[in-house]
């Protein structure tokens, strides 16, 4: 019988990740560079930006049905190994001058294509490298890893087209994906093990997926507060160039601070997370983290003075990491073991794509009210929503906490 996974797993899992996404944040940097110096043009830079978007619309739903399906010990694998090679390809282009818009927008949906198919699985993996009780820390390790990655990768980018082309950053990326990959060798004992799904046909998964969490009210009352939280509170921080500019009447080293605010609460808040918390404790986070995120955007969107702006925006930070590592991790807690890739394959489609869609619905709208009461009113009407579903949250950490003693 195999035993339980060393604690220290989900640590060096955690860390192997955080090296390939420095990686990945620096080629995100060299790729929208390299689109303005072929194009310079904002909509090239725009719509290189957006294939991340579509690719997850239609990858995500197949995604965690092939999860499902799949041994996570090979798909992982086989995720990383191609968009290894993937970033040696643009390297040998750029490097050789081949490369063109047109085969740099082909380039951006294949890897988010491959990102796609390997969220889902990478999510199943903390799970499988910490005992249930501990999931939470594990997704929060991850997530300070990501929060690290975001920072130094796009620096990282900065100085490798400093002193070289930018083919040396995706060079560089192509390199950091051995650090992974060198981890997910040295665990595979606990990650090689048969698919627990096996459906007749990949649609009827897909299909099964969704029937799965609409007749399981428990996590389908997670799955709506995470499209809340993404449509109505996480979009923040893609409107601070707005704010930055209109509200603040700065440029971009009011920018700066913003982001820089937002990314130590966010840190913070992952720190907070390593502590171990259980199902019941988790539930309560969602509510008491998501009406903290409602009122520090209020306390953001009431005042034109950075002073009050900035230390709401560490709050918000907090508040709103904290909020996504308790649901993600009832979303696993609360799935049965054969469905839980598409449980977090659609967590994921929602977390990744709402907040542009958010983002996209408030911009619009600020043809007809001002940036900042319609943040307010997006801010007001999720703690709104987080009252009413009040009862369903609690069902779902007494849910989840059951499923654990079992």
């Amino acid at each position: 019988m195999q035993t339980d996974p060393p604690a220290r797993n989900f640590i060096l899992f955690s860390v192997g990740h955080g090296l390939s996404s420095i990686g990945s944040w620096a080629q995100k940097t060299g790729v929208g560079w390299l689109t303005w110096e072929l194009t310079h043009s904002v909509a090239w830079v725009g719509t290189i930006a957006m294939a991340d978007l579509i690719a997850a619309l239609w990858v995500a739903p197949l995604a965690g049905a092939v999860a499902d399906r799949s041994n996570p010990y090979r798909l992982f694998c086989l995720t990383q190994a191609l968009t290894l090679l993937l970033a040696l390809v643009l390297c040998a282009a750029t490097a050789t001058g081949a490369i063109t818009i047109h085969g740099l927008l082909l380039f951006a949906v294949a890897e988010s294509t491959l990102q796609g198919f390997n969220q889902p699985v990478r999510m199943l993996i903390n799970g499988l490298l910490a005992p249930r009780e501990r999931l939470s820390q594990a997704i929060a390790a991850n997530s300070i890893a990501v929060a690290v990655a975001r920072s130094v990768g796009p620096a990282a980018a900065g100085l490798a087209m400093y002193f070289g082309p930018v083919a040396l950053v995706f060079a560089l990326n192509a390199l950091s994906f051995l650090a992974i990959l060198g981890v997910i060798v040295h665990l595979r004992r606990w990650l090689d093990r048969p698919p627990l799904a096996r459906g007749a046909a990949l649609a009827g998964d897909v299909v099964e997926g969704f029937r799965y969490v609409l007749r399981t009210p428990e996590i389908a009352a997670v799955i709506f507060l995470a499209l809340a939280f993404s449509l109505l509170a996480r979009p923040f921080s893609e409107l601070f160039p707005a704010f930055a500019g209109e509200v603040f009447g700065g440029g971009p080293e009011i920018l700066s601070m913003l982001m820089s605010a937002q990314g130590l609460g966010a840190l913070l808040g992952a720190l907070l997370m390593l502590r171990g918390r259980d199902s019941q404790a988790l539930a309560r986070s969602v509510l008491v983290t998501g009406l903290g995120l409602a009122a520090s955007l209020l306390a953001f969107t009431a005042t034109p003075s950075l002073q009050v702006a900035l230390p709401a925006m560490v709050a918000a930070g907090l508040f709103h990491v904290i909020c996504n590592i308790a649901m993600q991790s009832l979303c696993q807690l609360q799935s049965a073991p054969a469905l839980r890739g598409r449980v977090v394959a659609l967590y994921g489609l929602i977390f990744r794509t709402g907040p542009a869609v958010g983002a996209f619905l408030i911009t619009q709208a600020a043809h007809w009210a001002a940036l900042s009461a319609l943040v307010a009113g997006c801010a007001l009407a999720y703690g709104a929503l987080l009252i009413a579903t009040l009862p369903a949250t609690r069902r779902a950490g007494l849910h989840a906490a059951a499923r654990v003693e079992e």
